[in-house]
Parts: C-alpha cells; structure tokens; sequence
C-alpha cells in the first residue's frame, strides 16, 4: 500500500446531482490512497487531523476528525466519528460519535453517542441514544431505547424503565424532579434536588452546616435515600436515611478543613398546594462524627421545614426569538430600507480621536489632578527619550480600561466610514499620541498593544452591536431610548451621529443598520448567585449576586458574510460586590477570514482566522485567604480556528464544536511574589487552545462545555535590588514584564440549562480554574480553585 504524505489537501467529489462534498486534511497522511480521496488506511498524524476514513490510527494534540473511524483516535481535547466508529477512543475531553459505535470511548469529561452503543463508554458524563453495552461514568443517559447492557454511575438516565441501572440516583421520564429549599436545625439553609420513582426518592443536596456561631464557614453535601406512601392525593408520608460530608473553617486561616460525616434518619410529611408547589415537615436524628478519628461530634435531634417546587420540563416547539425590531423589518433586505455606508471622512477621523485624548487628559488634570497628566514639554522630551517600557500599571486598568480606550480610538475611524483594516491604524496612532503626549511616564509597549490590538476586538463588536439599535424612522422618547443605547454601547459613534445631525434626523429611507435576514443574532440575559471558593477549599469562599449578558452574532457558516467580525460571540458577567471586581469576566471572539473545509449532508466545516480578547480577574474571598482565585488576560491575540456542527442531527439537536489555537502577544497572570507599585502580575506571551462544545437539545434545554488553556511566557523580569532607595515615578523606569518563568492555566466552564418556558430556562454553570507557575527565581507554585453559578437565563 502506498504511502504518502501531506500537510494539507482538499478534494470535491460529486455526492449527487445536487450537491457537492468538500472535505479537507489538515495533517499528515500515510496509507493515503488516491489523489481525490481523504481514506486513510495507517496513520493520520497532525496538529488537527480531518480524514474522510480511517482504517488505522489517527494522532493531534488538539482535536480527530474522521467520517468513519475503524482503529485508534487519540487525541488531548477530541476525537469524532460521524458515520460510525469500530474500535478505541481515547481523549482528555470528550469522544462524539455519529451512528453506531462498536468499541471503547474514554474521555475525561463526555462521551457523545448519536446512534447505538456496542461497547462501553467511560467518563464523567456519557450518552448514547441506544445501549447495548456498558456506560461507567458519574452521569449516565440513555435518550432512547434500552436494549441490553448496564448504566453503572451515580445518577443514571433511561426512557425505559426497565433497564438496568446501579446508582444513587436513577431517572425516567416517570420520574418527578422536585426543587427544594428548606431550612433546619443541624443545617441553616440548604437547596437540594428530590428524584421521586414509582415508590421510593433519592435526594442530593448541598447546605450550610449549623457548626455555632463562631465557625463562619461550614458547608455540607448530602444523599439521602427513602420510599414514600401517598396518604391522600395531596398528602404523602416518607422516611429515608442519609449521610453527609461536612467542612468547616477558621476565618482567615490557610489551615486545611476539619471534615466530618453524618448519619440521619428522616420523617417527612409532604402537603401539595398546587401542580408546582408544596410544603413539607421533617423529624428525624443524626450522628455527626469525625473522619480522622471517628470520635462523636455531637447527636441531636433533626427538625426542618421547607418548600419544593416540581419540575414540568419544556414542551412547546416555537423558536425563541425576539428582537429589536418587528418582523417585517427582520425579513429580506433587498431593498432602500437598509442605511448606505458613509464616506470615508479622515480628518473628522483625526479630530475626533485628538478631541478624545485631550478630553481625558485635561479631565484627568484639571478635575481628577492626577499627577501622571501634569505634562510639559520636558514631560514630552522626556517620553521620546526613554520609550518604551513595561509598566506597573494595575491589572484592570493595563488589560481591561486600556483596551478600552482604543476601542474609542477604533470606532472613532469606524463611524466615518473606514474599514476594519483601515481603523486599525487608527487605534495605533491614537494610542502612540497619548504615550508620548499624554502624560509625564515613559511610554509603555504593553499599553500599545492592548489599546491597538485589543481595542480593535472590543471596537468592532461594540460598532456592530451599537446598530442594532438605531432606527431613523422613529420620534420622540423611542428614539431618544435608542440613540441613548447606541452611544452607551459605542460612545464614538453616537458622539459622530450628534455632529452629524444623524441622532435627530428622521428618515424614510435608508432607516436600518442592520439586516437580520442576513446576519441572525441571539441575546441572553442572566442572572442568579455566584459563589468563589477560595484556594484548595469547597466551603471556604463568598457569594455575590451576578448579572451576565451573553450574544452570538451572525452564522459561522454563511460564507456569503466574509467580512471581520461578521461571526462573533462575546459574554460579560458582572458580580455587584464590595470585595470583588465589578467585571469579573469578559470573552470575545471575532472571525476575521473564514472558508469551508467541508460541506456535506452529515458534516460540515468551516475554517477561519480569529481574534480573541479574555479577562477573568477577581480578588481574595472575604474572610478566606490573602490567595487571589485567578487573574488571567488575553489582551491581543489572533490564530485559526475549525467550526463544525452535524446538520443529519438538526431536527433533534444542535451538536457543534469549535478548536482555536491562537498566539498571545499579550497576556497576564496572577505572579506569587511580584509587588511593585500597582502591579501583582506578570505580563508575557505564549499562545493558547480553546475546545467549545455546544449540544443543544430541541424542548429539554442545553449543556456547554468549554476548556481554555493559556501558556504565557515572562522573559524580561526586574532585579530586586534596582527598586532599593526609588520611590514613585523613579519606579517607572524599572521596565520588566514582571517575574521571569512561565505560567499554565486551565480554565474549565460547563454550563447546564433546562427549559421553563419559550424564553426562560434554570441556569447551572461551573467553573474550575488551575494554575501553574514556574518562577526562575522563586518557588514554583500550584493554585486551585472553583466557581459555582446558578440562576435564570432569558434567551432573546
């Protein structure tokens, strides 16, 4: 058999009359066997490998993808199989099958089966649609039919009743799923999920463990296990047995946790008010002891009181949709209703990024008197003399307000008719005019790449975002609310429609800005309680209420809308807290240039070049620890990307995924030992790889997963001893990116909704952050910690 060897190759092959398949290799191939085919029959090797079939064993540190795979797919974030697999999966993330798979799925997180299990599936989560083998996982679902086999985890699923299942929770669609809340004497406040079969429940829960008053920090998980007697129809009696895990703290310690156990017996008696809600008592006795020595804490009796609500799924099949403008406006734009591009104005350009930078500047002097803008024509000398610099500059205002800023700079170009390409320039100027002219520090080279490069991400989602509000057809108070929104979102442009005349200007033509016939858009809104754990601890951490804003702009595969950013996704979430930062999160990711790499009935593909801009910064709990959870930035970034999604799978399910590598000209990390001045943290470059996993399912509700991983590089670090005798602005010139080594950090988010209505659904996210720095200097250091977000999301 011959071998072969590429580094890429496409081919087109007629499927029928009326449609054409592209599919691509992004790798190299030996056993290739012919020019026009993708079949691979020894070794598909490559940083992300694409094959038609496999008959032999397919490598990539990223991510597999073979139509049929017949051997080994090994990978360290996913292998998929979309026309059926024979043989071995292995990946530290998750395995998609498509069709039948007939052999063994390992994944560290998920396994997919859209089809019927022959063999056996091993993770944290696995489905199948058909079983006829073994699941062994903590979550396990059989979405369709049981034919023979075992599901073998903690919670088990399955439509049939009859199949075998080994866990402590088992479900069917018999099952009622109840939420509960409810309060007590062994444990303050606790919420809790009751699964209620034929005639007996399980329930798993989490609650604050009563410890006294001057153990602040306690928490507990617990099981139970019980049958029930329905007394009346609205009346039922039940009694379980239980056990927890309980942890308590010591306010600011970094002592590990005392752990204890407990065993309960329960009486409870269950009232139904109506359909959804009921009242419930409970009696009962615990046994609190300890792990280490198992000696008695305490024995008490149990009294509790609460309230549940029944969960009743999601069954209407309307799409959920509702926009800014009314539906007519919504469908096809080949007409004059759509506003032309205005000209390209360069010198309103010019002044309105110099009216912006003398703005901020005489505010910071005059009103703020910040000593840094107290500039002169030494100050300015000065700046030529000794640029550039790395800063000391805090985290938030070097990684998040300086990008910021260049967005301003950005859409001042974007709003009088310039490119994506030709307003990058712009942004850079504008940036090179404030470090030298400014203010009186040395000009730094970290600002002028976050406010160019990062500013330019932030510019043209907020350019975009900001014309899905205007309408030049409306009066009044309606048009003063979308002028106003306009300009919050993009001040620049809102400041240009004010010179213009445009904000008052009513049209009857030429009206809209954008064509949502031509680039869909989804919003989301949520809001709940989010609890941060402090380093290494589960009950250690604090709670804060979270506001999150969520939207995916336009269609990845529509390769008709080729523009930048014409696909983009970006998320915020904002935690109202006095102990934390207002921003906690902020992710976007824009397409620059995309193409197809495959188009076919049961795959398809597109990739594309993406610009990516992440923050996550918080500070250290209250009452924990003095360690700070996780600071990470991805301030200027740009890499490819693959896109692809099952279209075979449409009427039931949304199945997507999406793998980016990106390079890092400018990131930042939490530093250990780094304290000068405003700065805690290292700045570097390195790269980054990101796996987005998207399964939405039609009537039931969604599950997101994603894995981030970033590699940062410090290479230019300080010397203690020139900080001795500087003070001040002396320290300016110290200039180094902060601790020389390098710094890995995982970031881990699963999001699981459920249905309630059309627009609304119960939101449960988790988040888990890793750390690893190694200092050339110091110590190296590993740092752990989670995060926990539950609430309601709208969908737009």
């Amino acid at each position: 058999m011959a071998a072969a060897a590429m580094m890429a190759a496409v081919s087109t092959q007629a499927q029928d009359s009326e449609k054409k398949e592209r599919r691509a290799s992004l790798g190299i191939n030996i056993g290739h066997r012919a020019a026009d085919s993708l079949k691979v029959s020894v070794l598909n090797v490559g940083v992300l490998t694409i094959t038609d079939s496999l008959k032999g064993v397919q490598l990539s540190p990223i991510s597999n993808v073979a139509e049929h795979a017949s051997g080994l797919q090994m990978s360290a974030f996913s292998n998929v199989a979309y026309d059926g697999m024979k043989g071995f999966q292995l990946s530290a993330l998750n395995n998609i099958v498509v069709g039948e798979a007939n052999g063994l799925e390992i994944a560290g997180y998920t396994n997919q089966n859209v089809g019927t299990l022959k063999g056996m599936q091993v993770a944290l989560r696995n489905e199948t649609d058909t079983l006829r083998g073994l699941q062994l996982g903590i979550f396990n679902y059989i979405t369709r039919d049981y034919q023979k086999g075992l599901q073998l985890g903690i919670v088990n699923y399955s439509r049939d009743t009859l199949a075998r299942r080994i866990g402590l929770v088992n479900v069917s669609p018999r099952t009622r799923i109840d939420v509960m809340a409810f309060a007590g004497t062994n444990s303050k406040a606790n919420v809790a999920l009751r699964f209620r079969n034929r005639s007996t429940y399980n329930i798993i829960g989490v609650g604050t463990y009563y410890m006294g008053l001057n153990e602040k920090f306690s928490g507990a998980l617990f099981y139970r296990i019980g049958q029930y007697f329905q007394l009346t129809p609205k009346l039922s009696l039940s009694g379980d047995l239980g056990f927890s895990h309980i942890e308590t703290f010591e306010e600011h310690s970094t002592d590990s946790p005392e752990r204890l156990y407990s065993l309960e017996a329960r009486l409870n008696l269950d009232y139904q008010l109506n359909k959804k809600y009921a009242i419930f008592g409970t009696v009962g006795y615990g046994d609190t002891r300890y792990y280490s020595h198992n000696e008695r804490f305490r024995n008490r009796m149990i009294g509790e009181i609460g309230l549940t609500y029944r969960y009743g799924g999601y069954n209407s099949e309307k799409e959920r949709s509702l926009h800014l403008h009314s539906a007519e406006d919504m469908t096809s734009g080949d007409d004059d209703r759509f506003a032309l591009t205005p000209k390209k104005n360069w010198l309103r350009t010019a002044a309105m990024i110099f009216t912006v930078n003398a703005f901020v500047q005489r505010f910071d002097a005059w009103v703020l008197n910040e000593e840094f803008a107290q500039i002169s024509i030494h100050s300015v000398r000065n700046n030529f003399k000794n640029a550039f610099v790395w800063d000391n500059d805090n985290f938030n205002t070097n990684l998040f307000a300086h990008p910021y800023h260049g967005n301003l700079y950005f859409n001042s170009a974007r709003s009088n008719g310039l490119t994506y390409f030709e307003a990058f320039p712009c942004a850079v100027a504008g940036s090179l005019m404030w470090e030298f002219f400014g203010e009186i520090t040395p000009p730094a080279i970290n600002d002028l790449m976050a406010t160019s490069i990062g500013g330019t991400c932030i510019g043209e989602i907020t350019f975009r975002i900001s014309d899905l509000f205007y309408d030049d057809r409306e009066r009044g108070f309606s048009r003063f609310l979308r002028e106003l929104g306009g300009a919050l979102v993009s001040p620049m442009k809102g400041f240009k429609r004010v010179l213009t005349g445009e904000a008052w200007k009513v049209k009857n033509r030429n009206y809209l800005y954008h064509d949502y016939s031509r680039i869909p858009v989804s919003y989301s809104i949520s809001v709940g309680s989010r609890y941060l754990a402090d380093d290494h601890a589960l009950f250690r951490g604090e709670h804060n209420p979270y506001l999150e804003l969520g939207m995916e702009y336009g269609d990845p595969y529509d390769n008709e809308e080729n523009k930048p950013f014409s696909f983009f996704r970006s998320n915020i979430c904002m935690g109202f807290s006095s102990n934390q930062p207002l921003v906690n999160r902020l992710n976007l990711l824009g397409r620059i240039w995309g193409a197809p790499v495959a188009d076919t009935k049961k795959f398809e593909a597109d990739f594309g070049i993406f610009q990516h801009f992440n923050f996550y910064n918080s500070e250290a709990v209250k009452d924990g620890t003095d360690l700070i959870p996780y600071r990470i930035s991805e301030a200027a970034s740009v890499g490819p990307g693959l896109i692809y999604r099952f279209p075979a799978l449409q009427k039931r399910m949304n199945l997507e995924q999406r793998i980016f590598i990106s390079g890092i000209l400018l990131g930042g990390s939490l530093s250990d030992y780094l304290n000068i001045q405003e700065r805690d943290y290292n700045m570097g470059s390195g790269f980054s790889a990101k796996i987005q996993t998207r399964m939405d399912l039609w009537k039931v509700g969604y599950m997101h997963l994603d894995a981030n991983y970033f590699h940062i590089f410090t290479w230019k670090g300080y010397d203690r001893s020139d900080w001795i005798g500087k003070e001040g602005f002396e320290l300016d010139y110290t200039n180094a990116q902060g601790d020389p080594g390098n710094t890995r950090m995982l970031a881990f988010n699963a999001n699981f909704g459920l249905f309630l209505s059309r627009h609304l659904s119960l939101d449960l996210r988790g988040s888990y952050f890793m750390r690893r720095a190694h200092y050339r200097d110091f110590e190296d250091v590993d740092a752990r910690t989670f995060e926990v977000r539950a609430g309601l999301t709208y969908k737009l």
